[in-house]
């Protein structure tokens, strides 16, 4: 007893000295570099057919709709090139402020921070590389802000190349995953339960794309030639029995006057399925899942306030779906606001031969407020299939048109308004109510980072 007694006060006393020997805030938080956003949106959109929403940014009936999301990191210098950063994040709350059902109208205090990133990075200075291992964004084309647990190795020793090579062992479950798709609507692999499987809860066909592992390399390039520029990146990835992912993407400005600048992009994204990945969605010995291609060419001219572009886009098969990016629209930087949400021309698992041409332009006035309109036009074939309309597919014309307005309030702060009409009302068979396959959204945003 005696003992256990003296044990047990040589521990207090040992907690006493570890709390008297703790460094002071100020001195705690001297390396540490700290980063985050905070962001407001308010979405409202009228009421339209799931079939033309998709898995979208907005649900069917969304009216005054309001989402939250803050995020705050910090990096510590613990030296000898060893750092850490961790990442928590709040939301992204979505509350409603109209419904029927008492629950829609509601204000979300209760959601908790969550831990979005955390890992450790290592820099070799003398030969500009540096390690990164944990949980993190990924970054790479294919994805947008999704995270996952990872390893990554960057090298920048030669000016202007960028050389990567990353592994994934864990993937974000949030987000725009690939095969999510229309939850609960009626697009085509969704109708099709039992012969065909997607949604099936015991074994979701987004979850089988995602067990394995994704092993990569990227080159990236960026040169200053003298009044042109040259931006190329090129990208392979492998995910084990599910696919062999390639894409590449370069862009040449040129200087046209001196305030003047025209650029051409042009991009490729491709994939070879595994058959694994392939028989899972079958009906008899007819697959629904093909190779995917996608490709872009776009033409821009910005110069004496004035931006604008033209291009043109394509991506999937007739009668099949194709996976084009690992998570929502990944890194394309394309126009439009929901049109690739819909269903049928998502680009992470699309049905159909999608193909679009766009047009866009704004004027940024002196007081850095843009205004900016943008028209997206084209369609997709679905093919045939008994029992099936083509709207029900997501098949047929689709149109957005965009108007917008952002602000930038100072380089941190930045403000953004925009109006969305979807038409996807083409097919639409004889007697049914065609503006239920009409999608009209507007969005109030707010962002502040630092």
């Amino acid at each position: 007893m005696k003992l256990v007694k003296l044990s047990l006060v040589a521990a207090l006393a040992a907690g006493s000295v570890s709390a008297l020997s703790a460094a002071s805030l100020e001195e705690a938080i001297k390396n540490v570099d700290f980063s985050g956003e905070l962001r407001y949106r308010y979405d409202t959109v009228n009421r339209v057919n799931p079939a033309v929403v998709g898995q979208s940014s907005t649900a069917p009936a969304d009216k005054q709709n309001h989402k939250i999301r803050a995020r705050l990191g910090a990096k510590a210098d613990l030296g000898d090139g060893f750092k850490v950063f961790g990442q928590v994040q709040y939301g992204e709350t979505k509350e409603g402020g109209y419904g029927k059902t008492s629950g829609n109208n509601k204000a979300d205090t209760g959601t908790a921070f969550n831990l979005r990133q955390a890992y450790l990075e290592y820099s070799l200075a003398d030969y500009a590389t540096s390690f990164i291992v944990g949980r993190q964004e990924l970054g790479t084309l294919w994805t947008a802000d999704m995270t996952g647990i990872a390893g990554k190795a960057v090298n920048q020793y030669i000016e202007g190349v960028t050389l990567a090579a990353f592994w994934v062992d864990g993937f974000d479950t949030d987000g725009e995953r690939a095969f999510a798709g229309n939850k609960g609507g009626t697009s085509f692999l969704a109708t099709l339960q039992g012969s065909v499987i997607r949604n099936n809860a015991t074994n979701p066909m987004s979850d089988f794309f995602y067990q394995q592992n994704l092993y990569g390399a990227a080159a990236i390039t960026s040169f200053d030639l003298g009044g042109s520029s040259l931006d190329a990146q090129l990208w392979l990835g492998y995910m084990p029995n599910r696919a062999t992912l390639y894409a590449v993407d370069a862009k040449y400005g040129l200087d046209v006057a001196e305030d003047l600048n025209w650029a051409l992009r042009a991009s490729y994204l491709g994939n070879s399925l595994d058959s694994a990945l392939k028989d899972k969605v079958t009906t008899g010995n007819e697959t629904y899942v093909a190779n995917g291609s996608l490709y872009r060419v776009e033409g821009t001219l910005k110069g004496y306030g004035f931006d604008g572009s033209l291009g043109y886009l394509g991506y999937g098969k007739e009668g099949k779906v194709t996976v084009n990016t690992v998570e929502d629209q990944g890194k394309l930087g394309l126009p439009g606001k929901e049109l690739f949400y819909a269903d049928g021309s998502r680009l992470s698992d699309s049905f159909g031969k999608n193909t679009y041409a766009y047009v866009t332009a704004g004027y940024t006035l002196p007081q850095d407020v843009r205004i900016g309109a943008q028209y997206l036009f084209g369609g997709t074939k679905v093919g045939e299939f008994s029992g099936y309309k083509a709207s029900q597919l997501g098949g047929g014309k689709k149109s957005e048109i965009v108007g917008e307005v952002s602000y930038n309030y100072t380089k941190k702060l930045n403000f953004l308004a925009y109006y969305s009409y979807l038409d996807a009302s083409d097919a639409v068979p004889q007697g049914w109510d065609e503006d239920q396959f009409k999608k009209k959204t507007i969005r109030l945003q707010a962002i502040y980072n630092f």
